[in-house]
């Protein structure tokens, strides 16, 4: 009955796709079909473990279980689409020439406190995305594991809470440290280009190499693309933007995690495209 109805249910342009895994409530395992058109989900069926189209209330605890599963790893799925593997690739280049900053003497001591907050940025995207690479690592494990054994197990729930206030808090810091410099990184583009011949050879090559990496082209598009994810990260939270870096870190870090632990369902969301 599971194939039929699910091909009675699908509507003209619409791809039908069935999770490889089932989700569990009472001691029942259900199975969810979805439909997309156009990239977008567009209806949802949910059967029993006997094949049968589950009631509308099941359905609708089965749903409210996916949305929050979805909701876990939401900002991982749309900075991936956006942002593909190039900030991984731009935190190596980073690493690689970064070292330039380090020559105080050539900067002058106004711009050098630029340069102190720029360096320090670019330190810390360094870092959170060591943490992010990692994190990506462990969720795409997790999402094998379910789908290897089929269902998403009481365990795996625990883990993927933690996985997502891990993979969102360190990629909160990370956005907002690169949202906090990037008037310093077009100070210090703009400083080279206007004093670039007056640099010793050996430094107007490495800076020129770190300038090009951190223009509006390479890296800079790419720290662009993440600083306009905040929102995505902040949905829903109530922060005080005005506070320091750390402090807005901090409340943003204890808000996420009240947040994932006392999931809330939007059930305006998802109700209309249960077809059960």
């Amino acid at each position: 009955m599971t194939n039929k109805f699910a091909k009675q249910q699908k509507k003209l342009l619409e791809q039908e796709h069935r999770l490889p895994y089932t989700l569990s409530d009472e001691n029942q395992r259900y199975s969810i079909t979805i439909y997309r058109m156009l990239g977008k989900i567009s209806g949802i069926v949910i059967f029993n473990q006997e094949g049968n189209v589950a009631t509308s209330d099941e359905a609708k605890r089965i749903a409210h279980q996916l949305q929050k599963y979805t909701f876990y790893f939401d900002y991982l799925s749309k900075r991936a689409h956006s942002v593909k593997e190039r900030d991984s690739v731009v935190a190596k280049k980073i690493e690689q020439s970064q070292f330039i900053l380090n020559e105080q003497h050539l900067f002058g001591q106004k711009m050098q406190v630029v340069v102190n907050e720029l360096a320090l940025g670019l330190e810390v995207y360094k870092q959170e995305q060591h943490k992010l690479d990692i994190y990506q690592d462990d969720i795409s494990l997790l999402n094998e594991k379910i789908k290897e054994q089929k269902e998403i197990l009481s365990e795996d729930w625990k883990t993927a809470e933690n996985l997502s206030i891990e993979y969102k808090t360190t990629a909160y810091a990370q956005s907002i440290a690169l949202e906090q410099t990037r008037k310093n990184r077009h100070q210090l583009i703009k400083w080279y280009h206007e004093n670039q011949k007056q640099l010793p050879n050996r430094e107007r090559k490495d800076l020129g190499k770190l300038v090009s990496l951190l223009s509006d082209m390479s890296a800079g598009l790419v720290f662009d693309q993440i600083i306009s994810l905040i929102p995505l990260l902040e949905k829903g939270l109530m922060l005080d933007k005005e506070q320091i870096l750390t402090k807005r870190i901090f409340e943003f870090n204890k808000e996420y995690a009240a947040r994932c632990h006392f999931f809330k369902p939007n059930t305006n969301k998802i109700s209309h495209l249960i077809r059960n």
